[in-house]
Protein backbone atom coordinates (compact mmCIF):
# COMPACT_ATOMS: atom_id res chain seq x y z
CA UNK A 1 0.00 0.00 0.00
CA UNK A 2 1.38 3.20 -1.07
CA UNK A 3 0.02 6.57 -0.93
CA UNK A 4 1.64 8.09 -4.43
CA UNK A 5 2.80 6.23 -7.65
CA UNK A 6 5.35 7.66 -9.66
CA UNK A 7 5.65 5.58 -12.83
CA UNK A 8 6.55 7.62 -15.80
CA UNK A 9 4.39 7.38 -19.08
CA UNK A 10 5.15 8.60 -22.79
CA UNK A 11 1.85 8.87 -25.00
CA UNK A 12 2.55 8.77 -28.50
CA UNK A 13 2.85 12.73 -29.44
CA UNK A 14 6.20 12.51 -27.44
CA UNK A 15 5.57 13.98 -24.54
CA UNK A 16 6.37 12.38 -20.48
CA UNK A 17 2.99 12.61 -19.07
CA UNK A 18 3.53 11.99 -16.03
CA UNK A 19 6.42 14.48 -15.83
CA UNK A 20 3.93 17.71 -17.00
CA UNK A 21 2.56 19.28 -14.31
CA UNK A 22 -0.82 21.09 -15.00
CA UNK A 23 1.91 24.33 -14.59
CA UNK A 24 4.23 23.08 -17.16
CA UNK A 25 1.25 21.55 -19.45
CA UNK A 26 1.22 24.95 -21.39
CA UNK A 27 4.73 25.84 -22.24
CA UNK A 28 4.60 22.12 -23.51
CA UNK A 29 2.00 22.38 -25.39
CA UNK A 30 3.24 25.43 -26.35
CA UNK A 31 6.23 24.51 -27.75
CA UNK A 32 4.42 21.56 -29.22
CA UNK A 33 2.49 23.98 -31.32
CA UNK A 34 5.07 25.96 -32.58
CA UNK A 35 7.24 23.29 -33.21
CA UNK A 36 4.76 21.45 -35.41
CA UNK A 37 3.76 24.58 -37.59
CA UNK A 38 7.28 26.37 -37.78
CA UNK A 39 5.73 29.45 -35.77
CA UNK A 40 8.01 31.70 -33.92
CA UNK A 41 5.27 32.65 -31.15
CA UNK A 42 2.76 30.26 -29.45
CA UNK A 43 0.53 31.90 -26.44
CA UNK A 44 -2.16 30.06 -24.21
CA UNK A 45 -4.24 32.64 -22.46
CA UNK A 46 -6.04 32.65 -19.59
CA UNK A 47 -9.50 35.24 -20.34
CA UNK A 48 -11.15 35.50 -16.97
CA UNK A 49 -12.60 39.29 -18.08
CA UNK A 50 -11.91 42.13 -20.23
CA UNK A 51 -9.53 43.70 -17.75
CA UNK A 52 -7.61 40.67 -16.35
CA UNK A 53 -6.08 38.07 -18.98
CA UNK A 54 -3.43 35.67 -17.54
CA UNK A 55 -0.30 34.73 -19.73
CA UNK A 56 -0.81 30.16 -19.16
CA UNK A 57 2.36 28.96 -21.42
CA UNK A 58 4.13 30.18 -24.58
CA UNK A 59 7.26 29.31 -26.44
CA UNK A 60 10.19 31.44 -27.43
CA UNK A 61 10.36 34.79 -26.14
CA UNK A 62 6.69 35.39 -27.14
CA UNK A 63 4.80 37.15 -24.12
CA UNK A 64 2.14 39.42 -23.79
CA UNK A 65 3.73 42.37 -24.23
CA UNK A 66 4.80 40.66 -27.93
CA UNK A 67 1.45 40.14 -29.11
CA UNK A 68 -0.21 43.16 -30.81
CA UNK A 69 -2.46 45.84 -29.43
CA UNK A 70 -5.09 45.16 -31.99
CA UNK A 71 -4.61 40.86 -31.45
CA UNK A 72 -5.00 41.52 -27.67
CA UNK A 73 -8.41 43.67 -28.31
CA UNK A 74 -9.68 40.74 -29.98
CA UNK A 75 -8.82 38.13 -27.47
CA UNK A 76 -10.71 39.97 -24.91
CA UNK A 77 -13.79 41.01 -27.40
CA UNK A 78 -16.79 39.03 -27.13
CA UNK A 79 -17.20 39.37 -30.16
CA UNK A 80 -14.44 36.60 -31.08
CA UNK A 81 -15.54 33.57 -32.94
CA UNK A 82 -14.23 29.93 -32.59
CA UNK A 83 -11.05 30.75 -35.13
CA UNK A 84 -9.96 34.54 -36.65
CA UNK A 85 -6.76 35.34 -38.69
CA UNK A 86 -5.61 38.76 -37.96
CA UNK A 87 -3.15 40.02 -40.26
CA UNK A 88 -0.78 42.78 -38.86
CA UNK A 89 2.08 43.98 -41.27
CA UNK A 90 4.49 41.07 -41.96
CA UNK A 91 2.63 38.29 -39.50
CA UNK A 92 -0.57 36.66 -39.69
CA UNK A 93 -2.01 36.32 -35.80
CA UNK A 94 -4.12 33.06 -35.53
CA UNK A 95 -6.74 33.85 -32.16
CA UNK A 96 -8.48 30.22 -31.31
CA UNK A 97 -10.79 29.74 -28.50
CA UNK A 98 -9.78 26.13 -27.26
CA UNK A 99 -12.50 24.29 -25.22
CA UNK A 100 -11.16 22.22 -21.91
CA UNK A 101 -12.98 19.63 -20.24
CA UNK A 102 -13.25 22.38 -16.64
CA UNK A 103 -14.41 25.25 -19.12
CA UNK A 104 -11.67 26.67 -18.59
CA UNK A 105 -11.89 30.24 -20.62
CA UNK A 106 -8.72 29.86 -23.01
CA UNK A 107 -7.59 31.19 -26.39
CA UNK A 108 -4.75 30.02 -28.26
CA UNK A 109 -2.54 33.18 -30.10
CA UNK A 110 0.17 32.20 -32.60
CA UNK A 111 1.96 34.24 -34.80
CA UNK A 112 2.75 32.69 -37.99
CA UNK A 113 3.92 33.32 -41.70
CA UNK A 114 1.60 36.06 -43.82
CA UNK A 115 0.38 33.34 -45.74
CA UNK A 116 -1.21 31.34 -42.80
CA UNK A 117 -4.94 30.66 -43.49
CA UNK A 118 -7.75 30.34 -41.49
CA UNK A 119 -7.96 26.62 -42.77
CA UNK A 120 -4.41 26.35 -40.51
CA UNK A 121 -5.61 27.92 -37.78
CA UNK A 122 -8.47 25.70 -37.54
CA UNK A 123 -5.74 22.64 -37.73
CA UNK A 124 -3.62 24.41 -35.13
CA UNK A 125 -7.06 24.20 -32.53
CA UNK A 126 -7.71 20.81 -33.45
CA UNK A 127 -4.24 20.09 -32.54
CA UNK A 128 -3.97 22.04 -29.42
CA UNK A 129 -7.57 20.80 -28.51
CA UNK A 130 -6.44 17.21 -29.15
CA UNK A 131 -3.38 17.56 -26.91
CA UNK A 132 -5.46 19.08 -24.23
CA UNK A 133 -7.86 16.43 -24.01
CA UNK A 134 -5.14 13.42 -24.33
CA UNK A 135 -3.34 14.83 -20.85
CA UNK A 136 -6.82 15.38 -19.55
CA UNK A 137 -7.99 11.46 -20.08
CA UNK A 138 -4.10 10.50 -18.69
CA UNK A 139 -4.70 12.63 -15.53
CA UNK A 140 -8.49 11.04 -15.58
CA UNK A 141 -7.43 7.83 -15.79
CA UNK A 142 -3.93 8.26 -13.00
CA UNK A 143 -6.54 9.74 -10.97
CA UNK A 144 -8.93 6.46 -11.16
CA UNK A 145 -5.65 4.59 -10.91
CA UNK A 146 -4.97 5.95 -7.64
CA UNK A 147 -8.58 6.01 -6.30
CA UNK A 148 -8.55 2.64 -6.79
CA UNK A 149 -5.67 1.96 -5.60
CA UNK A 150 -6.76 4.28 -2.22
CA UNK A 151 -9.71 2.74 -2.53
CA UNK A 152 -7.55 -0.64 -1.45
CA UNK A 153 -4.93 0.80 0.77
CA UNK A 154 -8.71 1.97 2.96
CA UNK A 155 -10.10 -1.79 2.31
CA UNK A 156 -6.63 -3.44 3.73
CA UNK A 157 -6.35 -1.35 6.80
CA UNK A 158 -10.04 -1.53 7.77
CA UNK A 159 -9.45 -5.16 7.52
CA UNK A 160 -6.94 -5.39 9.62
CA UNK A 161 -8.70 -3.19 12.28
CA UNK A 162 -11.79 -5.48 11.71
CA UNK A 163 -9.75 -8.67 12.96
CA UNK A 164 -8.85 -6.43 16.46
CA UNK A 165 -11.31 -6.11 19.40
CA UNK A 166 -9.37 -4.05 21.51
CA UNK A 167 -8.52 -0.79 21.32
CA UNK A 168 -4.35 -0.62 22.25
CA UNK A 169 -3.52 -3.28 19.35
CA UNK A 170 -5.99 -1.56 17.05
CA UNK A 171 -3.62 2.00 17.30
CA UNK A 172 -0.80 0.15 17.65
CA UNK A 173 -1.30 -1.74 13.94
CA UNK A 174 -3.05 1.97 12.82
CA UNK A 175 0.34 3.88 13.61
CA UNK A 176 2.83 0.63 12.50
CA UNK A 177 1.21 0.51 8.85
CA UNK A 178 1.02 4.75 8.31
CA UNK A 179 4.94 4.85 9.59
CA UNK A 180 5.24 1.91 7.10
CA UNK A 181 3.62 3.38 3.90
CA UNK A 182 5.06 7.00 4.04
CA UNK A 183 8.61 6.02 5.88
CA UNK A 184 7.99 8.26 8.99
CA UNK A 185 10.37 8.40 11.92
CA UNK A 186 7.94 8.13 14.19
CA UNK A 187 3.75 8.08 14.18
CA UNK A 188 1.76 8.77 17.37
CA UNK A 189 -1.74 8.33 18.04
CA UNK A 190 -3.30 10.42 20.88
CA UNK A 191 -6.92 9.85 22.09
CA UNK A 192 -9.55 11.82 23.85
CA UNK A 193 -10.12 10.80 27.81
CA UNK A 194 -12.57 12.68 29.78
CA UNK A 195 -11.55 15.99 28.76
CA UNK A 196 -7.55 15.71 27.52
CA UNK A 197 -5.93 14.68 25.34
CA UNK A 198 -3.65 11.18 26.35
CA UNK A 199 -1.01 8.98 24.09
CA UNK A 200 -2.08 5.93 23.53
CA UNK A 201 0.13 4.11 20.79
CA UNK A 202 3.18 4.80 18.75
CA UNK A 203 4.56 3.11 16.48
CA UNK A 204 7.63 2.43 17.65
CA UNK A 205 5.76 0.19 19.96
CA UNK A 206 6.43 -0.16 24.14
CA UNK A 207 4.64 1.36 26.88
CA UNK A 208 3.15 4.93 26.00
CA UNK A 209 4.13 7.46 28.78
CA UNK A 210 2.70 10.50 29.59
CA UNK A 211 4.41 11.89 32.57
CA UNK A 212 7.63 12.96 30.73
CA UNK A 213 8.35 16.34 29.25
CA UNK A 214 9.07 14.29 25.90
CA UNK A 215 5.05 13.54 25.90
CA UNK A 216 4.18 16.66 26.99
CA UNK A 217 5.39 18.90 24.26
CA UNK A 218 3.94 16.38 21.73
CA UNK A 219 0.87 16.31 23.47
CA UNK A 220 0.51 20.22 23.06
CA UNK A 221 0.79 19.48 19.10
CA UNK A 222 -1.81 17.39 19.06
CA UNK A 223 -4.08 19.83 20.80
CA UNK A 224 -3.21 22.19 18.90
CA UNK A 225 -4.57 20.42 15.90
CA UNK A 226 -7.12 19.22 17.66
CA UNK A 227 -8.16 23.04 18.76
CA UNK A 228 -8.59 23.74 15.13
CA UNK A 229 -9.66 20.30 13.92
CA UNK A 230 -7.59 20.94 11.10
CA UNK A 231 -4.67 19.59 9.48
CA UNK A 232 -1.34 21.04 10.93
CA UNK A 233 2.09 20.81 10.11
CA UNK A 234 5.52 22.20 10.11
CA UNK A 235 6.41 23.33 7.07
CA UNK A 236 3.04 24.83 7.17
CA UNK A 237 0.39 23.68 4.51
CA UNK A 238 -1.40 25.64 2.36
CA UNK A 239 -4.55 26.69 5.05
CA UNK A 240 -4.50 29.19 7.51
CA UNK A 241 -4.15 26.98 10.72
CA UNK A 242 -2.22 27.89 13.17
CA UNK A 243 1.09 25.94 13.67
CA UNK A 244 3.08 26.80 16.20
CA UNK A 245 3.19 23.98 18.85
CA UNK A 246 4.01 22.56 15.50
CA UNK A 247 7.22 24.87 14.54
CA UNK A 248 8.88 24.99 18.18
CA UNK A 249 8.45 20.77 18.50
CA UNK A 250 10.24 20.41 15.28
CA UNK A 251 13.14 23.36 16.04
CA UNK A 252 12.98 21.36 19.52
CA UNK A 253 13.94 17.91 17.36
CA UNK A 254 16.55 18.65 14.74
CA UNK A 255 14.36 20.77 12.37
CA UNK A 256 11.49 17.84 11.77
CA UNK A 257 8.34 17.71 9.44
CA UNK A 258 5.40 17.26 11.79
CA UNK A 259 2.45 16.47 10.55
CA UNK A 260 -0.94 16.39 13.05
CA UNK A 261 -4.56 14.95 11.26
CA UNK A 262 -7.31 15.28 13.66
CA UNK A 263 -9.47 11.49 13.59
CA UNK A 264 -13.05 12.96 13.47
CA UNK A 265 -16.31 10.44 15.15
CA UNK A 266 -19.47 12.42 14.47
CA UNK A 267 -18.38 15.30 12.50
CA UNK A 268 -16.32 16.41 16.08
CA UNK A 269 -12.38 15.63 16.57
CA UNK A 270 -12.01 12.24 18.72
CA UNK A 271 -8.28 11.63 18.85
CA UNK A 272 -5.02 13.22 16.49
CA UNK A 273 -2.68 11.32 14.30
CA UNK A 274 0.65 12.75 14.70
CA UNK A 275 3.93 11.69 11.98
CA UNK A 276 6.89 12.76 11.76
CA UNK A 277 9.75 12.77 9.82
CA UNK A 278 13.47 13.33 9.17
CA UNK A 279 14.21 17.11 8.12
CA UNK A 280 16.06 15.80 5.03
CA UNK A 281 13.03 13.11 4.04
CA UNK A 282 10.34 14.89 1.47
CA UNK A 283 7.52 16.63 2.93
CA UNK A 284 4.15 14.28 2.89
CA UNK A 285 2.06 15.18 -0.24
CA UNK A 286 -1.34 17.06 -0.44
CA UNK A 287 -2.79 13.47 -2.62
CA UNK A 288 -1.70 11.24 0.78
CA UNK A 289 -2.59 13.37 3.22
CA UNK A 290 -5.90 13.26 1.30
CA UNK A 291 -6.18 9.49 1.24
CA UNK A 292 -4.89 9.41 4.80
CA UNK A 293 -7.59 11.75 5.80
CA UNK A 294 -10.32 9.21 4.26
CA UNK A 295 -8.46 6.48 6.12
CA UNK A 296 -9.00 8.05 9.63
CA UNK A 297 -12.26 9.30 8.78
CA UNK A 298 -12.93 4.83 7.97
CA UNK A 299 -11.20 3.78 11.20
CA UNK A 300 -12.74 6.50 13.62
CA UNK A 301 -15.48 5.40 14.65
CA UNK A 302 -14.18 1.81 14.54
CA UNK A 303 -11.63 2.81 17.07
CA UNK A 304 -14.12 5.09 19.23
CA UNK A 305 -16.30 1.57 19.37
CA UNK A 306 -12.88 -0.40 20.47
CA UNK A 307 -12.11 2.59 23.48
CA UNK A 308 -15.92 2.62 24.80
CA UNK A 309 -15.28 -1.30 25.29
CA UNK A 310 -11.83 -1.00 26.81
CA UNK A 311 -10.02 0.01 30.36
CA UNK A 312 -11.84 -1.60 33.81
CA UNK A 313 -15.36 -1.59 34.21
CA UNK A 314 -15.24 1.58 36.35
CA UNK A 315 -14.28 3.31 33.23
CA UNK A 316 -16.33 2.10 30.92
CA UNK A 317 -19.37 2.41 33.08
CA UNK A 318 -17.80 6.53 32.96
CA UNK A 319 -17.36 6.63 29.70
CA UNK A 320 -21.36 5.50 28.99
CA UNK A 321 -22.77 7.65 31.75
CA UNK A 322 -21.07 11.07 30.11
CA UNK A 323 -22.15 10.40 26.84
CA UNK A 324 -25.54 9.50 28.33
CA UNK A 325 -26.04 12.86 29.78
CA UNK A 326 -23.86 14.83 27.47
CA UNK A 327 -27.41 15.88 25.68
CA UNK A 328 -29.30 17.43 28.70
CA UNK A 329 -25.93 19.09 30.24
CA UNK A 330 -23.87 20.36 27.29
CA UNK A 331 -21.19 18.80 25.71
CA UNK A 332 -18.82 21.13 27.46
CA UNK A 333 -16.83 20.07 30.89
CA UNK A 334 -19.52 16.90 31.09
CA UNK A 335 -17.19 15.01 33.26
CA UNK A 336 -17.29 17.63 35.66
CA UNK A 337 -20.75 18.75 36.00
CA UNK A 338 -21.90 15.12 35.89
CA UNK A 339 -19.17 14.84 39.07
CA UNK A 340 -21.06 17.87 40.14
CA UNK A 341 -24.65 16.07 39.79
CA UNK A 342 -23.69 13.37 41.11
CA UNK A 343 -22.30 14.45 44.20
CA UNK A 344 -25.53 16.82 45.04
CA UNK A 345 -27.59 13.95 44.69
CA UNK A 346 -25.42 12.20 47.46
CA UNK A 347 -25.76 14.99 49.49
CA UNK A 348 -29.17 15.50 49.15
CA UNK A 349 -29.80 11.06 49.17
CA UNK A 350 -27.91 10.87 52.75
CA UNK A 351 -30.21 13.97 54.19
CA UNK A 352 -32.96 11.58 53.06
CA UNK A 353 -32.30 8.49 53.49
CA UNK A 354 -31.95 6.90 57.49
CA UNK A 355 -29.46 4.03 58.16
CA UNK A 356 -29.43 2.24 61.57
CA UNK A 357 -26.43 3.98 63.51
CA UNK A 358 -23.99 1.08 65.36
CA UNK A 359 -21.93 2.06 68.18
CA UNK A 360 -18.82 -0.14 67.48
CA UNK A 361 -16.65 -1.33 70.37
CA UNK A 362 -13.74 -3.64 70.78
CA UNK A 363 -14.78 -7.29 73.09
CA UNK A 364 -13.33 -9.73 75.21
CA UNK A 365 -15.39 -12.89 76.52
CA UNK A 366 -15.11 -13.53 80.26
CA UNK A 367 -16.53 -16.25 82.36
CA UNK A 368 -18.89 -15.83 85.35
CA UNK A 369 -16.82 -17.88 87.83
CA UNK A 370 -13.60 -18.70 88.25
CA UNK A 371 -11.31 -20.28 90.16
CA UNK A 372 -7.58 -20.61 91.31
CA UNK A 373 -5.88 -23.41 92.96
CA UNK A 374 -2.71 -23.66 94.88
CA UNK A 375 -0.13 -25.61 97.03
CA UNK A 376 -2.13 -26.72 99.74
CA UNK A 377 1.66 -27.10 101.73
CA UNK A 378 5.19 -26.85 100.31
CA UNK A 379 5.70 -30.10 98.51
CA UNK A 380 6.94 -31.44 95.27
CA UNK A 381 4.84 -32.23 92.05
CA UNK A 382 4.74 -35.78 91.48
CA UNK A 383 2.07 -36.11 88.52
CA UNK A 384 -0.30 -33.79 85.91
CA UNK A 385 -3.01 -34.99 84.50
CA UNK A 386 -4.34 -31.96 82.79
CA UNK A 387 -2.76 -28.92 80.54
CA UNK A 388 -3.73 -25.48 79.80
CA UNK A 389 -6.89 -25.78 77.40
CA UNK A 390 -7.70 -29.05 78.33
CA UNK A 391 -11.78 -28.94 79.61
CA UNK A 392 -12.47 -31.00 82.86
CA UNK A 393 -15.32 -32.10 85.06
CA UNK A 394 -16.02 -31.65 88.69
CA UNK A 395 -13.53 -34.08 90.16
CA UNK A 396 -11.33 -34.78 88.23
CA UNK A 397 -7.97 -35.03 89.20
CA UNK A 398 -5.66 -32.23 87.91
CA UNK A 399 -2.23 -32.66 89.80
CA UNK A 400 -0.79 -34.89 92.67
CA UNK A 401 1.92 -33.41 95.14
CA UNK A 402 4.75 -35.82 96.39
CA UNK A 403 3.17 -38.21 99.27
CA UNK A 404 6.37 -39.69 100.22
CA UNK A 405 7.94 -37.36 103.02
CA UNK A 406 4.16 -37.34 104.86
CA UNK A 407 4.08 -41.18 104.85
CA UNK A 408 7.49 -41.38 106.24
CA UNK A 409 6.07 -38.65 109.06
CA UNK A 410 2.67 -40.63 109.77
CA UNK A 411 4.58 -43.67 110.14
CA UNK A 412 6.72 -42.38 112.86
CA UNK A 413 4.19 -40.45 114.47
CA UNK A 414 2.43 -44.13 114.32
CA UNK A 415 5.24 -45.24 116.03
CA UNK A 416 5.38 -42.83 119.15
CA UNK A 417 1.97 -43.55 119.17
CA UNK A 418 2.05 -47.05 119.97
CA UNK A 419 5.00 -46.49 122.32
CA UNK A 420 3.03 -43.73 124.31
CA UNK A 421 0.02 -46.02 124.75
CA UNK A 422 2.89 -48.97 125.78
CA UNK A 423 3.77 -46.53 128.52
CA UNK A 424 0.49 -45.46 129.83
CA UNK A 425 -0.84 -49.30 130.29
CA UNK A 426 2.42 -49.37 132.16
CA UNK A 427 2.16 -46.46 134.33
CA UNK A 428 -1.69 -47.89 134.82
CA UNK A 429 -0.54 -50.72 136.31
CA UNK A 430 1.80 -49.43 138.67
CA UNK A 431 -0.09 -46.80 140.32
CA UNK A 432 1.69 -43.75 138.45
CA UNK A 433 -1.28 -41.85 138.07
CA UNK A 434 0.13 -38.26 137.28
CA UNK A 435 2.89 -39.89 135.04
CA UNK A 436 -0.41 -42.08 133.10
CA UNK A 437 -2.19 -38.78 132.56
CA UNK A 438 1.05 -37.11 130.75
CA UNK A 439 1.30 -40.16 128.98
CA UNK A 440 -2.34 -39.76 127.93
CA UNK A 441 -1.82 -36.17 126.77
CA UNK A 442 1.44 -37.30 124.51
CA UNK A 443 -1.25 -40.06 122.99
CA UNK A 444 -3.61 -37.24 122.05
CA UNK A 445 -0.90 -34.71 120.71
CA UNK A 446 0.46 -37.70 118.41
CA UNK A 447 -3.43 -38.43 117.04
CA UNK A 448 -3.77 -34.94 116.36
CA UNK A 449 -0.29 -34.38 114.54
CA UNK A 450 -1.75 -37.94 112.64
CA UNK A 451 -5.16 -35.70 111.67
CA UNK A 452 -2.87 -33.02 110.58
CA UNK A 453 -0.85 -35.48 108.57
CA UNK A 454 -4.31 -37.47 106.78
CA UNK A 455 -5.46 -33.89 106.06
CA UNK A 456 -2.57 -33.38 103.77
CA UNK A 457 -2.15 -36.22 102.18
CA UNK A 458 -5.94 -35.90 100.57
CA UNK A 459 -4.35 -32.58 99.96
CA UNK A 460 -1.93 -33.82 97.79
CA UNK A 461 -4.61 -34.53 94.78
CA UNK A 462 -5.47 -31.51 93.20
CA UNK A 463 -8.98 -31.83 91.39
CA UNK A 464 -11.26 -29.16 89.20
CA UNK A 465 -13.91 -27.64 91.81
CA UNK A 466 -16.65 -27.16 88.79
CA UNK A 467 -17.10 -28.09 85.10
CA UNK A 468 -14.68 -25.71 82.72
CA UNK A 469 -11.65 -25.63 81.03
CA UNK A 470 -8.07 -25.43 82.45
CA UNK A 471 -6.96 -21.49 81.06
CA UNK A 472 -3.43 -21.47 83.42
CA UNK A 473 -1.14 -24.07 84.46
CA UNK A 474 1.30 -25.35 82.22
CA UNK A 475 3.09 -27.84 84.77
CA UNK A 476 4.33 -31.04 82.88
CA UNK A 477 7.78 -29.11 82.41
CA UNK A 478 7.82 -29.10 86.20
CA UNK A 479 7.87 -32.45 87.56
CA UNK A 480 9.57 -33.31 90.45
CA UNK A 481 9.98 -29.22 91.50
CA UNK A 482 9.14 -27.61 94.28
CA UNK A 483 6.09 -25.60 95.21
CA UNK A 484 5.43 -23.12 98.04
CA UNK A 485 2.20 -23.09 100.20
CA UNK A 486 -0.46 -20.66 98.22
CA UNK A 487 1.62 -21.07 94.89
CA UNK A 488 -1.12 -20.88 91.84
CA UNK A 489 -0.79 -24.05 90.22
CA UNK A 490 -3.92 -23.58 87.79
CA UNK A 491 -6.57 -21.24 87.08
CA UNK A 492 -9.95 -22.92 85.72
CA UNK A 493 -12.48 -21.16 84.38
CA UNK A 494 -16.61 -22.21 83.86
CA UNK A 495 -17.53 -22.00 80.82
CA UNK A 496 -21.54 -21.79 81.64
CA UNK A 497 -22.39 -17.74 82.24
CA UNK A 498 -19.77 -16.32 79.74
CA UNK A 499 -20.55 -12.36 79.05
CA UNK A 500 -18.78 -9.66 76.79
CA UNK A 501 -17.19 -6.95 78.17
CA UNK A 502 -16.80 -4.34 75.83
CA UNK A 503 -15.09 -0.95 76.21
CA UNK A 504 -16.78 1.94 74.20
CA UNK A 505 -15.31 5.33 73.92
CA UNK A 506 -16.33 8.30 75.92
CA UNK A 507 -17.89 9.84 72.52
CA UNK A 508 -20.04 6.84 71.79
CA UNK A 509 -21.62 6.30 75.39
CA UNK A 510 -24.26 8.69 75.70
CA UNK A 511 -25.62 6.66 72.62
CA UNK A 512 -25.84 3.56 75.10
CA UNK A 513 -28.64 2.19 76.70
CA UNK A 514 -29.37 -1.26 78.75
CA UNK A 515 -31.55 -3.54 76.56
CA UNK A 516 -30.34 -2.16 73.32
CA UNK A 517 -29.15 -5.20 70.72
CA UNK A 518 -26.45 -5.90 68.79
CA UNK A 519 -24.16 -8.19 67.04
CA UNK A 520 -20.96 -9.53 67.83
CA UNK A 521 -18.05 -11.36 65.63
CA UNK A 522 -14.84 -12.82 67.02
CA UNK A 523 -11.13 -11.86 65.66
CA UNK A 524 -10.77 -15.35 64.88
CA UNK A 525 -14.32 -16.37 62.88
CA UNK A 526 -15.21 -12.75 61.71
CA UNK A 527 -17.94 -14.45 59.04
CA UNK A 528 -19.78 -15.68 62.01
CA UNK A 529 -22.04 -12.99 64.45
CA UNK A 530 -24.24 -13.80 67.55
CA UNK A 531 -27.12 -11.57 68.90
CA UNK A 532 -26.23 -9.98 72.46
CA UNK A 533 -27.89 -7.70 74.72
CA UNK A 534 -26.97 -5.10 76.92
CA UNK A 535 -26.91 -5.56 80.37
CA UNK A 536 -24.86 -3.25 82.59
CA UNK A 537 -22.72 0.06 82.33
CA UNK A 538 -19.66 0.47 84.67
CA UNK A 539 -20.11 4.07 86.33
CA UNK A 540 -15.96 4.75 85.96
CA UNK A 541 -14.39 5.31 83.37
CA UNK A 542 -10.98 3.70 82.45
CA UNK A 543 -8.06 6.01 81.38
CA UNK A 544 -5.46 4.72 78.24
CA UNK A 545 -2.89 6.25 76.06
CA UNK A 546 -4.85 6.06 73.08
CA UNK A 547 -8.13 7.39 74.90
CA UNK A 548 -11.12 7.16 78.23
CA UNK A 549 -13.23 4.33 77.66
CA UNK A 550 -16.25 2.88 79.83
CA UNK A 551 -16.42 -0.72 80.46
CA UNK A 552 -20.13 -2.31 79.19
CA UNK A 553 -21.73 -5.99 79.91
CA UNK A 554 -23.40 -7.71 77.29
CA UNK A 555 -25.05 -10.36 77.50
CA UNK A 556 -24.74 -13.31 75.00
CA UNK A 557 -28.49 -13.86 73.65
CA UNK A 558 -27.57 -17.01 71.07
CA UNK A 559 -25.94 -20.39 72.93
CA UNK A 560 -22.09 -21.02 73.42
CA UNK A 561 -20.58 -22.76 70.58
CA UNK A 562 -17.61 -25.39 71.81
CA UNK A 563 -14.77 -23.32 70.12
CA UNK A 564 -15.67 -20.32 72.86
CA UNK A 565 -13.35 -19.28 75.38
CA UNK A 566 -12.77 -16.80 77.86
CA UNK A 567 -10.49 -14.12 76.54
CA UNK A 568 -11.52 -14.45 72.93
CA UNK A 569 -11.63 -10.58 71.57
CA UNK A 570 -13.89 -9.27 68.81
CA UNK A 571 -15.66 -6.64 67.52
CA UNK A 572 -19.21 -5.48 68.93
CA UNK A 573 -21.72 -3.74 66.84
CA UNK A 574 -24.94 -1.94 68.76
CA UNK A 575 -27.94 -0.74 67.25
CA UNK A 576 -28.55 2.77 68.86
CA UNK A 577 -30.99 3.89 66.66
CA UNK A 578 -31.76 4.90 63.13
CA UNK A 579 -30.34 8.26 62.01
CA UNK A 580 -29.75 9.96 58.11
CA UNK A 581 -26.31 8.66 56.39
CA UNK A 582 -24.95 11.98 56.47
CA UNK A 583 -25.27 12.28 60.25
CA UNK A 584 -23.92 8.64 60.81
CA UNK A 585 -20.83 9.53 58.78
CA UNK A 586 -20.04 12.84 59.60
CA UNK A 587 -21.17 13.35 63.43
CA UNK A 588 -17.33 12.47 64.66
CA UNK A 589 -16.55 15.25 62.73
CA UNK A 590 -18.83 17.96 63.80
CA UNK A 591 -18.40 17.06 66.80
CA UNK A 592 -14.66 17.37 66.64
CA UNK A 593 -15.30 21.04 65.21
CA UNK A 594 -17.55 22.19 67.64
CA UNK A 595 -14.64 21.66 70.69
CA UNK A 596 -11.93 22.94 68.21
CA UNK A 597 -14.08 25.86 67.42
CA UNK A 598 -16.06 26.17 70.91
CA UNK A 599 -19.44 26.05 68.64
Amino acid sequence: MQFEENSPYRGADGIAWDRVSPQQLWHELAGQVAQKWQLPQVSFLHVASASEVRLLGHSGESDLASIPAEVRQLVVSRELDEVEVVAFGAVNWLVARIETGDDLPLVLVAGGEATATRQDAVQIKTFAQALIATYEAHQKAKRSARSAEHLSQILDLGLMLGETTHFDPAALTLCNEVATQLKAMRVTLGWLAGAKLKLRATSHGGRVRNDTEAAGSLLRVMEEAYDQDLEVAHPALETEALSLQHKLYAEAHANCRVLSLPIRVSGKPAGVLTIEHAADELAVTQEAIDTLRVVLDLVGPRLEEMYRHSGWIGARIWRRLRRGVAKLIGYRHTGLKLTALILLLIIVLSLIIRIEHKVKSSFILKAEASAFLTAPFPGYIDKVYQDVGDTVQKGDRLLDLDRRDLMVQRAELLADRDRSLTETRRLEGEGELTEMLLSQLSVKQTDAKMRVLDYRLSRTQLRAPFDGIVVEGDLRERLSSPVQAGETLYRIVQLEGLYAELQVDERDINYLQESMGGEIAFASRPSERYQIEVIEFEPVAMIQETGTYFRVRVRLIDAPDDWWRPGMSGICKIDAGKASVAWVFMHRTIEYLRLVFWL
